[in-house]
């Protein structure tokens, strides 16, 4: 009689535990940043970092904040036949949002005379709410804009915990 109860209960317990942890919904989403350069918080060797405030269609990233750390530059983007104005980077963004965090890995090219930029961000780790987004793509496009900083589109997928 005990061992029915107690595989009962657990039945129960591990079935209930099923309904109230819901798969992530991964989704498409897209937003702008408008970046600026920072000292604040700025770990990079080469001492580059940009910030901006997320506004997207994607409500578990709008009003994030976007922390971007160069790692290293190369000039003509490691190839010699390029112009010494187009240069590569890599670096990491650490987004900061409501319910969690993630981390990219990322890669860019940046052309000094425009100045704009184009990079591809891999999420590398999620927290909370982002836990289930590890491996998604994020691509970026900026501008810059007058008085500094860049007006940046990105476009990605995210999988979201609800």
């Amino acid at each position: 009689m005990k061992t029915a109860f107690l595989s009962t209960l657990i039945l129960a317990l591990s079935t209930s535990a099923g309904f109230a942890q819901q798969p992530a919904q991964c989704r498409n989403f897209e937003a702008t940043i408008a970046l600026q350069m920072t000292k604040e918080g700025c770990l990079s060797q080469i001492d580059l970092c940009t910030v901006g405030t997320v506004v997207s269609n994607e409500p578990a990233l709008s009003g994030a904040t976007w922390l971007f750390t160069a790692h290293g530059m190369a000039e003509t983007a490691g190839l010699p036949s390029l112009p010494k104005t187009l240069q590569s980077y890599a670096g990491t963004v650490l987004v900061t949002a409501k319910g969690g965090t993630f981390t990219t890995s990322t890669a860019g090219v940046y052309e000094t005379e425009s100045p704009a930029f184009s990079q591809l961000d891999k999420i590398v780790k999620g927290t909370d709410r982002f836990s289930n987004s590890t491996g998604r793509l994020i691509f970026l496009t900026g501008i810059g804009r007058q008085g500094g900083g860049f007006d940046t589109h990105a476009r990605g997928e995210l999988c979201v915990n609800e």
